[in-house]
């Protein structure tokens, strides 16, 4: 049996962050674990949950991925209830599952930025995500540490995306993300 096979899949947040890892020498897409996994990157700017279910899901056939670290949501929010965006990834995690066959599929939690009735849409929206992931075996929430009281200096100038530190501190976040769903891959399905 090959490396696990583990898509990096999301908005902005992840073409910001393989942007920035591509830059930055003492970092690497496959986050130093280059023999313990294949890594393929799929990161569009604006993503929301219809549009990764129109324009996303090649890339899952074509690759086949064990894994799904998935970063979605917060375009979602911009314009829709938190349950509505809940259900979308409810969706979207079923379909991943059931048609594609991915394995096991990492649902990180959206982020905060400086708008504060933003903020409250996403906090109850990672509320109902963490709370209903809990039922479906093959999903788990991932909470990006240090990211709710530290997000201001975390943020770049436009108040939504991060900055140099916050990539740093995403990368790493993300690293542990890939970790716990490599641990938890072995154990479910080996």
């Amino acid at each position: 049996m090959g490396l696990p096979l583990i898509l990096i899949l999301g908005h902005s947040f992840i073409r910001r962050l393989d942007n920035f890892v591509a830059a930055n020498p003492n970092l690497n897409h496959q986050f130093l674990l280059n023999n313990f996994a294949t890594f393929k990157w799929r990161g569009v700017g604006g993503r929301t949950m219809a549009k990764t279910l129109q324009y996303d899901l090649f890339m899952v056939a074509s690759f086949a991925p064990d894994i799904i670290i998935l970063q979605l949501g917060t375009n979602d929010l911009c314009r829709l209830d938190p349950l509505v965006v809940g259900s979308s990834i409810e969706e979207l995690v079923t379909i991943l599952h059931d048609k594609y066959k991915v394995k096991l599929i990492c649902v990180c939690q959206t982020l905060v930025g400086s708008d504060s009735v933003f903020n409250m849409r996403v906090r109850a929206f990672n509320k109902y995500v963490k709370t209903f992931l809990e039922a479906l075996p093959y999903v788990f929430f991932w909470g990006h540490r240090d990211f709710w009281n530290a997000s201001q200096r975390l943020l770049a100038r436009d108040g939504i995306h991060l900055n140099r530190q916050g990539q740093y501190k995403f990368y790493r976040s993300l690293r542990g993300a890939v970790l716990k769903s490599l641990r938890l891959s072995s154990i479910v399905y080996h």
